[in-house]
């Protein structure tokens, strides 16, 4: 046993000895390698994309900032050498002719100190070194004066849920009619709950309002189904009235996009950098979601002013149009010109007149680039995965940022008064409500016109406009009247009717001047009617008082 223990103590410590010995040589050999492969002075290319690179000259001589110069620099410190800067003529991606990528492509320059996105499409030009940050494409917009939410009658509730809430109305009061019908013929008692499809929709519809009904439910069955209504109703108007109180304290600011669907559907146009990640990719038509962004940008418009471009992205938000750029970029924009007018003693609602969508459009990885088959990617690339892992990058992007969450979404004032757009919907519904009625009534009239029209065309039998068309001889009434110098008019009593005939060209005969004849033992007044017909009329019986009044 001790001499196992002795064997491989013995075993252990050769081991280390070797590691120790010929793990030194090793690493003596790879930083011979790294000093080596790395030049003395080097070319480096970049492009004003601030705050991550810029280029500024300093007497004659082009001098980097931004978070890649940062990063720079302390790989210059790390591993011994200089460099030069070499701007490309347009700061943008472009080609093996043009931008960025030429220069790497021609291998003018050693390495572009500069966060350009990761792309598939960019290997052909160039390689990329390891991922330094994860770049987010987002809308920057004039803040709207109120929430997309739009009334806060409806804010309780999604679209699907009013949807289902309207199912439910319409379809409620045809199931109870149908049950109550279906159990009426069961039973084979018609009198048993005899109700109308209108009086099961009216019950529905009076309960979800909490009103009365006029139909009882006589029959365990259809009590169930009134009961289940009811609770349906009492646990809807519940959650309504408490989403609807908390909604109107202390509401949910949204914006009217959140994608690019909503972009493209409603017609927003917009404006981005020309020639970079978004401009490339849009180029290359590889995904269908942003190749339907072409059809609402701002045809010939795009932001070329790479160096100081605030004013002119300012200036097309403020026409309603969006700038799409990275999210970090976006919040150091709203970052100083919150900044700005806070110098001015502007409110608060003043200082935060952009806002930013919260989701992101695109998600791209973005690192430095060497040209092709370079030997300065490995060695550049140890480094740097040794920034990373220390938070220099995450901690030079925080630093130009506040550490408070600036102008979001909800600016969370401290006064809460309610605004016409929470109430828009009462007023619309008072108005609609009205104007609906207007249009019912004058319905009510015209139609109680034309009944009544039509009873006096019955009545007098003028049903035809067509003169040639032969009249019935029963709707032809003679019409006779009293004259009031008869002596007659004072025996009898009698009323005049309608003198002025609806005839236009009647003839009124006056009783006194007709011939008198006794038939059958009966007096009767003959008389002629407008055809030329004789009738007989008689005058010593009540029927002649009121043959005026029943013809």
């Amino acid at each position: 046993m001790h001499s196992f223990l002795h064997l491989f103590l013995g075993t252990f410590t050769f081991a280390t000895s070797f590691w120790i010995i010929y793990g030194q040589d090793d690493t003596t050999t790879d930083e011979s390698i790294v000093e080596a492969t790395i030049p003395s002075e080097m070319k480096i290319t970049s492009w004003n994309d601030m705050p991550f690179s810029g280029l500024v000259k300093v007497n004659g001589t082009w001098v980097g900032k931004g978070y890649a110069f940062s990063l720079l620099e302390l790989l210059s410190s790390k591993l011994n050498f200089t460099y030069t800067i070499v701007p490309p003529k347009k700061h943008v991606l472009g080609n093996s002719r043009s931008g960025i990528l030429s220069l790497l492509y021609e291998r003018k320059v050693d390495m572009a100190a500069a966060f350009l996105p990761i792309m598939p499409e960019l290997r052909k030009f160039c390689t990329f070194s390891v991922a330094l940050d994860q770049s987010e494409l987002s809308v920057l917009m004039k803040r709207p004066p109120e929430s997309a939410t739009g009334s806060g009658l409806l804010a309780p509730f999604d679209r699907t849920v009013w949807l289902l809430v309207l199912t439910a109305v319409v379809s409620v009061g045809p199931i109870i009619y149908v049950f109550a019908t279906f159990r009426a013929k069961l039973w084979n008692d018609p009198k048993s709950e005899n109700y109308t499809l209108f009086s099961c929709v009216w019950f529905v519809y009076s309960s979800l309002l909490k009103q009365g009904t006029n139909i009882i439910a006589t029959t365990d069955s259809t009590r169930i189904l009134f009961a289940t209504w009811w609770l349906f109703i009492l646990v809807l108007t519940s959650f309504y009235t408490a989403n609807l109180t908390a909604f109107l304290t202390k509401p949910q600011f949204t914006l009217p996009i959140n994608s690019v669907q909503d972009m493209v559907h409603k017609s927003y146009q917009w404006v981005t950098y020309k020639g970079r990640d978004l401009d490339f990719l849009l180029s290359q038509y590889e995904s269908e979601e942003l190749r339907f962004l072409n059809t609402t940008r701002w045809k010939n418009h795009d932001i070329i002013s790479y160096e100081y471009p605030v004013e002119e992205i300012f200036r097309v938000i403020k026409k309603n149009k969006l700038f799409l750029g990275d999210t970090h970029y976006l919040q150091s924009l709203i970052f100083k010109h919150y900044i700005n007018k806070t110098r001015e003693h502007k409110t608060h609602q003043m200082r935060c007149t952009y806002v930013i969508m919260p989701s992101a459009i695109v998600v791209t990885s973005k690192a430095f680039a060497f040209p092709v088959n370079s030997t300065l990617e490995k060695p550049i690339n140890k480094e740097l995965m040794a920034l990373l892992e220390a938070g220099i990058v995450k901690r030079e992007k925080l630093k130009n940022l506040p550490l408070a969450q600036m102008c979001p979404l909800d600016l969370r004032s401290s006064e809460r008064q309610l605004s016409f757009s929470n109430l828009s919907l009462t007023f619309e519904v008072i108005v609609g409500g009205y104007t609906i009625a207007i249009m019912v009534f004058i319905l009510e009239i015209t139609i109680r016109h034309m009944a009544n029209f039509y009873k006096r065309r019955k009545k007098t039998g003028r049903w035809s406009c067509c003169k040639w068309k032969r009249r019935s001889k029963e709707s032809v009434i003679p019409q006779l009247v009293y004259t009031k110098s008869h002596p007659l008019n004072k025996q009898a009593n009698l009323q005049k009717i309608n003198l002025q005939s609806p005839y236009p060209h009647n003839v009124l005969y006056d009783i006194a001047q007709r011939k008198k004849h006794c038939i059958n033992g009966r007096d009767y007044y003959v008389v002629m009617d407008r055809y030329g017909d004789q009738r007989l009329i008689p005058i010593r019986t009540p029927s002649a008082f009121l043959f005026q009044y029943t013809a």
